[in-house]
């Protein structure tokens, strides 16, 4: 074997001995997955529907989603905080089943009972008693697929998920599609939904065979301890996924529900790109629950990768923003470009507030999570509703602004006011090695 062949070996087995490089690399490769499956889906729906039923059903998917993300409660990253040194996992896992779907079906139900004022359009379509019910199952389950993402990663299983997210949940949406096309928008929605139960169920019969002990619901001292942490990340999400609620909703109350299907799918496609974001920064944030004293290490790398995944993701779809939106239809091509594409670079401002988020979680300062979260939220939904009538384009850089200053007031306070202690111990001993590193 000559030199270079020992040298690339050697790079290779590095590579793979890296847990937060190969956990992104599965996260990402299930993000990819889950893209082409949603594009095959939305791509037979925007073939099969019409465009005011498919911008219909992107609604109740992009509040399925939301609310999916309400119901965490916080849950999510904190058994990414807990589960290495939990002495009860099974039970950790159990107790946030059950406190997610509970909490999801509160929400759902809780959303659909105000349609008839913020949407009746949505209203006429979930308003029956059978439908609604369905829709809170369905949303419920969503719930519990968003939370056993985390799991897996805790618990260092990113394979199953891949499984999983990126070739179960696929498969099952398309499949249903056909089966449910006379169903119209509620067909399309449960195509969505139905999928998800089943992916949800998948996973966590996957996760309880993987995780020692009783599965009670009584939780371990580990994750009893970390509640006020969860409730600084359940306000975080609940201020991060606002935006997403209410801007399908703007959009299909001053544009129409065929403006809202172009701006449903542009943003589906840009939520697969974010999805790769979140992928690196949540696994930069396990691998720094597992190696604390590594921490500086893991948040460079972290931050690097982020960097790579987001320009990558922002030159494809800027690049082939037409051809995609071509797939669904020439309409939503030649009215929805422009969008995706703004859309898409306004991702880079999204990775960079999320890499700034993920700082001040591994910080630990609860009250700056929460603060500039706070700042990017307003700022969002303030610019949205003021550029909502002017058309999609103005969203999407309300958007992006937003997300622009949320990483700008983050990054600046991560450097000062919520420096967690071992970073300010290394910057009185060694001061250039910090600044060197961040």
């Amino acid at each position: 074997m000559s030199s270079l062949q020992i040298a690339w070996k050697q790079r290779l087995d590095a590579i793979r001995s890296d847990r937060m490089l190969m956990n992104s690399a599965l996260m990402f490769s299930t993000t990819l997955m889950m893209a082409g499956g949603g594009a095959v889906f939305w791509l037979v729906a925007a073939r099969l529907q019409t465009p005011e039923n498919v911008g219909l059903a992107g609604s109740l998917v992009a509040a399925a989603e939301s609310i999916a993300l309400l119901a965490q409660l916080g849950l999510n990253i904190t058994l990414l905080r807990t589960m290495p040194t939990s002495q009860r996992r099974a039970a950790d896992v159990a107790t946030a089943v059950v406190v997610v779907v509970t909490a999801a079906g509160i929400l759902a139900l809780a959303y659909s009972l105000l349609l008839p004022v913020t949407s009746p359009r949505l209203h006429e379509v979930i308003g029956s008693p059978t439908a609604l019910a369905v829709y809170c199952v369905l949303v419920a389950a969503a719930a519990v697929n968003v939370l056993t993402d985390s799991v897996f990663l805790s618990i260092d299983r990113v394979w199953s998920n891949l499984w999983l997210n990126g070739v179960l949940l696929g498969v099952a949406k398309c499949g249903l599609t056909f089966l449910l096309v006379g169903a119209g928008v509620l067909g399309l929605y449960g195509s969505v939904g139905g999928a998800t139960l089943l992916c949800a169920v998948a996973s966590v019969l996957v996760i309880f065979r993987h995780v020692p002990g009783r599965r009670s619901l009584s939780p371990s001292r580990q994750l009893w301890a970390a509640r006020r942490f969860a409730g600084a990340g359940y306000a975080t999400y609940v201020l991060n996924v606002v935006p997403q609620l209410v801007m399908p909703l703007l959009v299909i109350n001053a544009l129409g529900a065929a403006r809202g299907a172009i701006f449903f799918l542009s943003t589906q496609i840009v939520t697969m790109q974010c999805a790769a974001v979140l992928a690196v920064g949540n696994s930069m944030y396990a691998e720094s629950q597992r190696t604390q004293h590594r921490y500086l290490h893991v948040v460079r790398r972290g931050g690097m990768t982020m960097a790579v995944v987001a320009v990558t993701g922002v030159a494809l779809v800027v690049v082939t923003a037409p051809f995609l939106l071509a797939l669904f239809g020439p309409h939503y091509a030649e009215q929805g470009s422009l969008t995706l594409r703004v859309l898409s670079l306004c991702a880079l401002a999204f990775a960079f507030n999320h890499w700034s988020a993920m700082r001040l979680r591994i910080a630990d300062h609860l009250h700056a999570m929460v603060g500039v979260q706070l700042i990017s939220t307003v700022l969002i939904v303030v610019l949205a509703g003021l550029a909502a009538p002017y058309g999609t384009v103005g969203i999407a850089l309300a958007w992006g602004a937003g997300q622009l200053v949320g990483g700008i007031v983050g990054y600046v306070v991560s450097r000062t006011v919520a420096l967690p202690l071992a970073e300010k111990l290394v910057r009185e001993e060694r001061p250039g090695l910090v600044d060197e590193v961040l």
